[in-house]
């Protein structure tokens, strides 16, 4: 069975003759009627019976044209995706929650000049962005890993065959809003977050100390709030005396200078870099955005003491 003989039976079941259905189909009346019998010897089924007014549709042949009707919709749409998508630019990125990569993105967007173009950028945990990356789901991910966890995170990213290279190293950063109780310390210790609720990125079952997004032993908190998007952290930061800890790096216009940044005392760092799957060439889409991550982050990271 081929798509060509489903798509001769399609003709014919709408004309409800076999002439007809070869004017249309562009073919001799003999090759569509060889075709049929073929098709029908094939099946061991009857698809058509005629009549003095035409042909029609046995039971076995209306059945038959379901499914023939799915096969050939797939292959519209399976050569309406790969011949006309050739043109297409793409990029597939996936990134634990920052601020910074969707304003970067934002700006690569802006600059893009592609004509036609296909990206994506998911905010999701830090085990599902290796994943991304390993299946070949997304081209691109972007990463934090402490410090204290990079050569043992080295050697897990390596393994699943997935490159880590670094941009640049941060210390952390406490996150809550303009007028909060602790607005005018210089820098903030453990002990004096201690009353106020601690916000972090859910990592559902992966949540060991390589995956969390936050530089914060949460086993000593008394409030604590998970969450899983940007949104929703923005929200209790915004209306509460909530606090988060990350990356000091906060260039978006979405808080309106609402929220403020200041240094935690810790020895930790992060070490904020883009991971690749090895076994795959990067498009020219991903290494464009590759410069431009690396031409961005030098221009948005904190140096160290601010």
């Amino acid at each position: 069975m081929t798509v060509q003989q489903c798509k001769y039976v399609l003709e014919i079941a709408k004309t409800g003759s076999f002439s007809e259905a070869a004017k249309q189909l562009f073919v001799a009346q003999s090759s569509l009627s060889i075709s049929v019998k073929q098709l029908e010897s094939e099946l061991d089924i009857k698809i058509f019976e005629r009549s003095s007014n035409g042909v029609y549709l046995t039971e076995d042949g209306s059945e038959f044209v379901r499914y023939a009707s799915h096969i050939v919709d797939c292959e519209d749409f399976i050569l309406k995706r790969y011949k006309n998508d050739k043109a297409t630019s793409k990029l597939r990125i996936a990134t634990q929650h920052y601020d910074f990569i969707a304003d970067i993105f934002g700006t690569f967007l802006k600059e893009t000049e592609a004509e036609r173009y296909k990206f994506s950028i998911k905010e999701i945990e830090t085990y599902n962005v290796i994943t991304e990356v390993e299946t070949g789901n997304s081209d691109i991910g972007v990463i934090a890993i402490k410090d204290g966890d990079f050569d043992a995170m080295k050697r897990y990213l390596g393994k699943r065959g997935v490159s880590f290279t670094k941009l640049f190293t941060v210390s952390p950063h406490v996150f809550f809003r303009r007028g909060h109780p602790l607005e005018n310390c210089a820098a903030l210790s453990f002990f004096e977050l201690q009353p106020f609720p601690y916000v972090s990125y859910e990592q559902g079952e992966h949540n060991s100390s390589y995956f969390t997004e936050e530089i914060f032993d949460s086993s000593n908190v008394t409030k604590h709030i998970e969450i899983s998007d940007r949104a929703t952290l923005m929200n209790l930061l915004l209306t509460t005396d909530s606090y988060t800890v990350g990356t000091g790096i906060m260039p978006s216009a979405l808080n309106d200078g609402d929220i403020v940044s200041i240094p935690l005392q810790s020895e930790e760092r992060y070490v904020i870099g883009y991971i690749l799957n090895e076994a795959r060439k990067l498009s020219d889409m991903t290494e464009k955005f590759i410069k431009k991550l690396e031409i961005s982050v030098e221009e948005i990271r904190p140096k160290e003491g601010e």
